[in-house]
């Protein structure tokens, strides 16, 4: 039986036809005539230099709240941070990229006039987000104690380097923010040194991605206030948001506690090995590199049965064998195992291991071992992957000023009220007279 006619049967088993999937797949993926789960929200984004404020507020106005972003005349420093150089009409791409869907206004909080307009925005507002220096609203008369007297419901997202009310806080209350010193603050950095570069304890520090601190610490500061906004839901009072950068990372990850815990001793850094799981990480194949994710002492046997290596399980048998604390070790079964994955390509090495899970899954003897490899794409052949233009991953614009981009978007899909990207110009300014009418006008 062919793989499409077995795959129709599955279908059919479960009452569903091969139309009425694609159906709802293309419904899943689309969003158009459904509705926005934040419409009607008023997002007011007051941070300033500041990207983990500003990724915050794309993720609320991408939900369909209406976001103003507030600058001075002269525009948020943010839009000048670009790498290479890269920017149209002077402004960055990473702030185009952050600018979908927002209203943009010009309103300098720093001015006494300007506080006033920022006041009367704030009664009406239902989110505010800020990443000034702990306690400078609150200083001017804007904090969210004031605020939230006169618009009890607002919440309050204030985003710094070490939030509002420790020592900490307030030892470094006058340092800009900055996804490097969120990384280094957080022990981002300290745990993923390369050992190469000279002897532990003194090994260098990586920092790792492209703005991993400001994205998570953004991303923890949308949840809360979405989370904050279901409160309001059922009690009409709003609430302070404070997050500390140097906590995104630290605060998500429970591996280094655990490490220090189980080992007595800090981790190590070990470059391009994992914390503990092994195999796990990076192998260069005949044609570039794979993925290999085989940790369970199963999934490792099962590895070592297609790499044709059965004749090191003894030494290697179980987990404890393969913890990441002895570098020499774990060096020592990444060659054993390279001097295998050298020897396919790429897409082999992935159909040996889609083949032995598929036989996995039907013969019980086998221990149920599934070893994952995937192919690690150049940036060239990821972006013509077939995966992103079916799941609508990129998206096309072509604005008057800033030209045709594509920039990701939509990372999140849902069948009723799905996010989605509207428009990205961003001129300073662009909609004062709009903002004003509607919110300022008595």
């Amino acid at each position: 039986m062919s793989k499409g006619k077995e795959k129709e049967q599955v279908l059919v088993r479960y009452g569903i036809s091969r139309r009425e999937r694609e159906k709802f797949l293309a419904n899943m993926i689309s969003p158009e005539g459904k509705p926005e789960v934040l419409d009607g929200v008023v997002v007011l984004d007051a941070s300033y230099a500041n990207f983990s404020g500003i990724i915050a507020a794309s993720l609320f106005a991408e939900f369909g709240a209406e976001v103003i972003k507030i600058e001075p005349t002269e525009g948020d420093p943010s839009r000048k941070i670009t790498p290479y150089g890269a920017n149209v009409n002077g402004v960055g791409i990473p702030f185009i990229m952050e600018a979908r869907n927002k209203r943009y206004l010009t309103l300098d909080v720093r001015t006494a006039k300007g506080r006033r307009d920022f006041e009367k925005l704030a009664a009406k507002a239902d989110v505010l987000i800020e990443t000034f220096p702990a306690g400078q609203m609150d200083s001017w008369g804007i904090g969210y104690r004031q605020l939230s007297q006169a618009n009890p419901g607002l919440v309050y997202i204030a985003i710094t380097p070490y939030g509002q009310y420790t020592d900490k806080a307030k030892e470094f209350r006058n340092l800009p923010d900055s996804d490097i010193t969120s990384q280094a603050a957080s022990g981002l950095a300290a745990n993923i040194g390369d050992p190469d570069i000279s002897p532990e304890p003194y090994n260098w520090p990586f920092r790792a991605g492209a703005w991993i601190g400001w994205y998570i610490s953004g991303l923890e500061a949308a949840l809360g206030g979405a989370m904050a906004l279901v409160y309001k839901e059922a009690t009409d009072e709003g609430q302070m948001i404070d997050v500390a950068t140097a906590d995104a990372y630290a605060s998500l990850v429970g591996y280094p506690v655990f490490i220090g815990y189980t080992w007595e001793k800090a981790r190590p850094r070990l470059g391009r090995h994992d914390f503990t799981l092994y195999p796990y990480g990076f192998w260069k194949s005949k044609d570039g590199i794979v993925a290999i994710a085989a940790p369970r002492d199963h999934d490792f046997r099962a590895l070592l049965k297609i790499l044709k290596l059965w004749k090191i399980e003894d030494d290697w048998r179980f987990t404890f064998d393969r913890i990441t604390d002895i570098l020499e070790q774990i060096e020592k079964l990444y060659g054993l195992i390279e001097a295998e994955t050298v020897k396919y390509t790429s897409d082999e090495l992935i159909k040996k291991a889609l083949e032995y899970s598929i036989k996995s899954a039907r013969s019980k003897w086998r221990g149920g071992g599934v070893p994952i490899i995937m192919k690690v794409p150049k940036p060239s052949e990821a972006m013509i992957n077939p995966h992103w233009t079916i799941r609508k991953t990129f998206q096309e614009f072509d604005d008057k000023k800033l030209g045709k981009f594509v920039i990701p978007a939509n990372f999140i899909k849902m069948s009723e009220s799905p996010p989605r990207v509207k428009w990205i110009s961003c001129d300073i300014g662009q909609d004062n007279d709009y903002i004003r009418k509607k919110y300022l006008s008595d």
